[in-house]
């Protein structure tokens, strides 16, 4: 790749896969604690339908500005990849800037959940050594039509910097490798040398 990084933005379908998910917590919330409470204030007005109705117009004056919201932000989406990182912009009140150098990723992960299928969308999460262990990712690249296609070119621009790096700077970057691959080998050792001790002991005490 040459100095110009290749932009990325999310699929413009991406936005209604946004408005299905909120319309599910919605109706997750509805059974969850909308119906109760639309049943107490019916008791308290002598009119269960009123309450209901109370309870629908207030979770959709708070539901169709989150369709609104969900639309800005699904537009403030952009991704960059670079030689040596990918960038990831987002934010519509607040706007963030996310680095993820090439240095520190130990994994990239494709995923496509049941909705992600119904839209034709998939999504590139990128986990690095800072979240070595947990089951979330640094970065997600999210709303992508073709993602196995940017999965293999983060995949390929990834190898390239890690062959160019230095050998001895390969080897002696602690982010690039796994924790647990930091401490094996002076554990082994420290192991092995005290099972000598032991066995050295056990002979000593033996021909005694």
């Amino acid at each position: 790749m040459n100095d110009k990084p290749l932009v990325i933005f999310p699929d413009p379908r991406f936005p209604r896969k946004f408005n299905v998910v909120i319309t599910l917590l919605w109706l997750i919330a509805w059974a969850s604690w909308s119906v109760p409470v639309a049943i107490v204030i019916g008791y308290e007005l002598d009119s269960i339908p009123l309450g209901v109705l109370l309870a629908i117009v207030v979770n959709v004056i708070v539901l169709l500005p989150s369709y609104w919201l969900a639309g800005l932000y699904c537009k403030s989406l952009r991704y960059e990849v670079h030689e040596d990182e990918v960038i990831v912009c987002a934010g519509v009140i607040t706007r963030s800037v996310k680095h993820v150098p090439f240095r520190t990723v130990t994994n990239l992960k494709v995923t496509r959940g049941p909705i992600d299928r119904m839209f034709g969308l998939g999504t590139l999460a990128i986990q690095t050594a800072g979240m070595s262990g947990t089951t979330g990712a640094e970065e997600s690249l999210e709303g992508l039509t073709d993602v196995q296609s940017v999965y293999d070119l983060v995949a390929a621009e990834l190898r390239r910097y890690r062959q160019a790096m230095p050998p001895t700077q390969a080897s002696e970057e602690p982010e690039s490798m796994p924790e647990r691959d930091q401490f094996a080998g002076p554990v082994l050792a420290a192991m092995l040398d005290e099972l000598r001790a032991i066995r050295a002991t056990l002979e000593r005490d033996t021909s005694a």
